[in-house]
C-alpha cells in the first residue's frame, strides 16, 4: 500500500496523464495530470535554487487559483513543509505566524509589508518562468511517512500561535478515508469554493481528486456577487459535488441558486454544525442530499462522515476510520445519549504537542486519545451529535476564532485594566461580545476600542459588538461569569 502523497501523485499521473486535473474557472486555464507533474519539477527547481530544504517551511498566501493549489504540492512534494496562510490576515499576524515557524521564504500573490522578515518574497506562480530540470523526477524521492508536510495555524496570531503539523501518514489515511466514504473515483468532478488555505478544501475537494483521479474547478472565492459564476461551473464542467460550511447552503436556499444541476451527487458539509432545517429544505429544493461531516485540523480533516445511503440530518454522522469516545469530566466513557466531550484516535491524529509548543492535548500518557474540545453523544444507532464547545471559540466562514485572541490583543490597549470576550447568539446566529473595563482614569469609546482591535487582528476576528463597564461580574473564587455576560449581550446586541 502507498505511504506518502508523492505516491499516489505519481500513480495518478501515470494512469491519466492526458486527463485535465486542474480547471481555473476566471481563467479558464487547464492543467493536465502530465502537466501538474512538470510543473512540481519546475517548483522543486525553484525551492532547490532558493535554498529550501527538506523539513523546512515555506509560506503561501494566496486566495484560490491553479498557482495555489500547485504549489502547496509543489512544496510537499519536495519534502518541505507547506504553511498556508490566509492574504487577508494583517500584516502583524502574518509576522507573527511567520517567526513562530521558522519559515524563511514567502510565496505570495501579492506585496506585503512584513515588519521584521527579511526573507525572500516570490510571486506565487514563480515557477511558471523556470525551466523544469528534465534529470529530476521529484515524485521518485523517497520521504519518511512520519515526516510532515503541512503546518496549519488554528489560533494566536496575536499572541503565541498555535499551529499544527501534519505527516504524510496523516494525510494519506484522511484522504483514503474519505474517498472510500464519498465513493470517489476517476470519473469523478469537485468545484473547489472554500479556501485552499483552509484544510476542509485542500482535503475534500482537492487532494481527493488528484489521489483517485477525479477533476477540479477551482473558483476564486466564495462570495454573494459571484454565485451565478458559481451555477455555470457546475453546468459546464459536469460537476459532482462540492464541500461548503453551512452558512453557504443557507445562502443558496436564501437566493434560490440554481445548482441542482444533473450531474450533482452530493454536498459535504463541515466546519460548523449544520442546522437539521436547512438539510431537509436543500434535498427538496436541489434533489441531492448534503452529507453532514466533522472535524478537526488536528485530526488532519475528517473525523466523522455520514453514510451516504443512511444520513441523519440531526447528526454529523459516524467515525471516520478512527475511534472516538464520549467521555465526562472525569474521564470516564459515557454512554448513549450521554453528553461528554469527544475524544479522537486514528491514523488522522496528529503525533505530539502542537508545533513548538509544551501543551499537552492528549488525556492519556501514550499520547493517543486526542481532546478535542467538543461536545456531544452518540445515539443508539452509534451517530455522533454535537451538542457544544468546552473551548472558548467561534466559528465564522470555517475559520476558528478562539476568544481568548481577543482579550490578549486588548491587553496592548493603554487603558485597558482587563477585558473578557464570550459568544452568543442572535436569531441563531452565534456572535461576540467583548467586555472591556477601563483602569481608574481612562476614558475611551467602543468604536476606537473596535478599531485598535481591527487594526490588530482583522475584521474576520473583530467582536459584533463592544460593551464597556466599570467592572466584570465574578463568583466568590474570582472566576468571571460568563452567563452573566452572555445575558448582557443578548439584550444589549446593537452592532457597534
Amino acid at each position: 500500500m502507498k505511504k506518502t502523497i508523492n505516491e499516489y501523485v505519481l500513480d495518478s499521473i501515470s494512469k491519466h496523464p492526458e486527463k485535465t486535473l486542474l480547471t481555473e474557472w476566471s481563467t479558464g486555464e487547464k492543467v493536465s495530470y502530465a502537466s501538474f507533474g512538470e510543473r512540481l519539477n519546475q517548483i522543486a527547481t525553484v525551492l532547490r535554487n532558493e535554498g529550501v530544504r527538506e523539513g523546512d517551511v515555506v509560506t503561501l498566501i494566496s486566495d484560490n487559483s491553479i498557482d495555489m493549489a500547485i504549489m502547496m504540492y509543489g512544496v510537499i512534494v519536495y519534502g518541505a513543509i507547506a504553511k498556508a496562510l490566509n492574504p487577508k490576515l494583517t500584516s502583524l499576524e502574518i509576522c507573527n505566524i511567520i517567526n513562530h515557524s521558522g519559515s524563511q521564504i514567502v510565496f505570495a500573490t501579492k506585496r506585503f509589508t512584513l515588519p521584521g522578515y527579511e526573507g525572500p518574497l516570490l510571486d506565487i506562480a514563480a515557477y511558471r518562468t523556470q525551466p523544469a530540470d528534465e534529470t529530476q523526477d521529484i515524485l521518485r524521492k523517497e520521504l519518511d511517512p512520519e515526516s510532515g508536510v503541512e503546518l496549519i495555524y488554528t489560533s494566536g496570531t496575536t499572541g503565541t500561535p498555535k499551529g499544527v503539523l501534519l505527516s504524510h501518514r496523516n494525510i494519506v489515511h484522511n484522504v483514503r478515508t474519505a474517498i472510500d466514504r464519498l465513493r470517489l473515483d476517476h470519473t469523478h468532478t469537485t468545484v473547489c469554493i472554500l479556501p485552499l488555505f483552509h484544510n476542509f478544501a485542500f482535503i475534500s475537494d482537492l487532494s481527493t481528486m488528484i489521489f483517485c483521479g477525479g477533476s477540479v474547478v477551482i473558483m476564486e472565492g466564495f462570495d454573494i456577487s459571484r454565485l451565478a459564476a458559481l451555477e455555470a461551473a457546475l453546468l459546464e464542467n459536469r460537476v459532482n459535488s462540492f464541500s461548503a460550511v453551512p452558512l453557504m447552503f443557507e445562502l443558496f436556499l436564501r437566493f434560490n441558486c440554481r445548482i441542482g444541476t444533473p450531474s450533482m451527487k452530493f454536498c459535504v458539509s463541515g466546519a460548523a454544525p449544520l442546522k437539521e432545517k436547512v438539510a431537509i429544505e436543500f434535498r427538496e429544493q436541489y434533489g441531492f442530499p448534503i452529507v453532514p461531516a466533522y472535524g478537526l485540523t488536528e485530526s488532519t480533516c475528517f473525523c466523522t462522515i455520514s453514510p451516504l445511503d443512511k444520513i441523519d440530518n440531526t447528526s454529523c454522522g459516524v467515525p471516520a476510520d478512527n475511534e472516538i469516545k464520549i467521555i465526562s469530566d472525569d474521564n470516564e466513557e459515557l454512554g448513549p445519549y450521554e453528553i461528554g466531550e469527544f475524544i479522537i484516535k486514528g491514523e488522522s491524529v496528529m503525533r505530539g504537542s502542537h508545533f513548538r509548543s509544551d501543551d499537552e492535548p492528549f488525556i492519556d500518557p501514550e499520547r493517543t486519545w486526542l481532546k478535542t474540545g467538543d461536545l456531544g453523544y452518540y445515539d443508539d444507532k452509534r451517530y455522533l451529535h454535537i451538542t457544544g464547545r468546552k473551548k472558548n471559540m467561534v466559528i465564522r466562514g470555517g475559520e476558528k476564532i478562539y476568544l481568548e485572541d481577543v482579550d490578549l490583543c486588548l491587553t496592548d490597549l493603554a487603558g485597558v485594566a482587563e477585558s473578557s470576550t464570550v459568544s452568543f447568539e442572535e436569531n441563531e446566529v452565534e456572535k461576540i461580545a467583548c467586555f472591556v473595563v477601563p483602569d481608574g482614569g481612562s476614558k475611551f469609546s467602543s468604536f476606537e476600542v473596535l478599531s485598535f482591535l481591527r487594526e490588530r487582528i482583522g475584521q474576520l476576528k473583530c467582536p459584533d459588538i463592544i460593551i464597556i463597564q466599570s467592572e466584570l461580574p465574578r463568583t466568590a473564587t474570582g472566576k468571571i461569569r460568563v452567563g452573566e455576560l452572555r445575558k448582557v449581550a443578548e439584550h444589549q446586541c446593537v452592532p457597534v
